[in-house]
């Protein structure tokens, strides 16, 4: 498959951008040259954020021309907060001369407090004085919406002449189903609405919905896609090319996680069918105690049998498992029967690490992603405030 990777982000052609971190808040700004065509995935938990509700109900409409995004407040479970984002949508629309119905919001951090919307002005001045479609502003608008992300999240790729790029956060708080994320992806790839949603949706299923960091979600996620429409394209090279963005940014989640030392990737084939193959994959990479364990450099497998085991049925005698890191695999059992584990010990000594199994019932599987649990989880979540 050849897909190029590019450094634009999400300055692809036709959409600029601009970030700036300046005390408490973070804002980042992003704009496109004329209105798009908009697709969106939200949080599905029930305690939605201002600016997850706001937003919603302008992506329903399909069009979209801008996105104003700040750290350092959640604006969420706090009265006022829909007003708030509206004034939010309004100073931005007044900043880059476009319609605020045409403005999308976001916000990330503490949850319950008031937003200072005069601060956020100040800092969002600045950023809109300084737009770019330069990949560097790609990168300032990455960095300005991290709270406990440790690197900014931006990348781009091409292929078959479309473009697509994206920055995202998220480093704690995340769990399938969405997570404590922000992702802001463009492109210009010529589509109509519904078939982008089809493809977000798609692309979202199979990469951020199956990222675990602590199995925890958030009230603010949201993933928005713009699009140009500047080139003309078919729906199966936009979804591989979207599922690869999405996967790296997810990728890149996962090796930012809080207080994370490992990466893991755990992979489930063999299934009856893929909801089977997801299940048993988000049941290991969320299980705590194959994280520890992971962490611990310790192949307990029991663990990741028993995690399988809460949420699927399968037969144990049948399952083959592997610890991976590079071009190195060890057996840990086979069809049922342990092996010896000291090579799997070396294996989890790496990094980046892959855990494999195969049910052997079926041709359907599945991919999670995720990181070991550590002490220093806990010490970054015990003072977060």
């Amino acid at each position: 498959m050849d897909i190029e990777r590019t450094s634009k982000g999400v300055c692809v052609d036709g959409f600029s951008a601009g970030g700036l971190k300046e005390g408490r808040y973070g804002v980042a700004l992003i704009v496109a040259e004329t209105p798009c065509k908009a697709a969106a995935v939200y949080t599905t938990n029930t305690m939605k954020a201002s600016p997850v509700v706001l937003t919603a109900g302008k992506t329903s409409k399909g069009m979209l021309q801008a996105i104003i995004a700040n750290s350092g407040n959640a604006n969420a479970c706090v009265k006022g907060g829909m007003e708030d984002a509206k004034k939010m949508c309004e100073m931005a629309g007044k900043m880059l001369g476009i319609n605020p119905s045409m403005v999308a919001v976001a916000s990330t951090g503490i949850i319950g407090r008031k937003i200072d919307l005069g601060a956020i002005e100040k800092v969002a001045l600045k950023v809109s004085k300084e737009m770019s479609n330069a990949p560097e502003a790609s990168t300032r608008a990455a960095r300005a919406i991290m709270t406990t992300d440790t690197k900014e999240k931006s990348v781009s790729f091409k292929y078959k002449g479309i473009e697509v790029g994206g920055i995202c956060k998220g480093s704690g708080m995340i769990s399938p189903k969405m997570a404590t994320m922000l992702c802001f992806i463009t492109t210009d790839a010529d589509l109509d609405q519904k078939t982008l949603q089809d493809c977000l949706t798609n692309s979202v299923e199979d990469s951020f919905n199956m990222l675990v960091i602590d199995g925890c979600m958030s009230t603010n996620d949201m993933v928005l896609l713009l699009s140009s429409g500047k080139v003309g394209c078919n729906k199966q090279d936009f979804q591989i090319l979207l599922n690869h963005l999405t996967k790296e940014l997810t990728r890149l989640m996962a090796l930012d996680g809080e207080g994370a030392t490992k990466y893991i990737e755990v992979e489930v084939s063999g299934a009856k069918d893929k909801e089977t193959a997801r299940k048993a994959v988000r049941a290991i990479i969320s299980s705590d105690l194959v994280k520890t364990a992971v962490h611990g450099e310790n192949p307990n497998w029991g663990r990741i049998a028993g995690a399988m085991g809460s949420v699927i049925e399968y037969d144990f005698e049948k399952i083959d498992l592997h610890y991976q890191s590079g071009k190195e695999k060890a057996a840990v059992v086979l069809k049922g029967v342990m092996r010896d584990l000291d090579p799997a010990r070396k294996i989890l000594k790496s990094k980046e690490l892959r855990i494999i199994v195969n049910l052997n019932s079926g041709k359907e599987s599945a991919v999670g992603y995720g990181c070991d649990l550590s002490c220093e989880y806990i010490r970054i979540n015990a003072e977060y405030n």
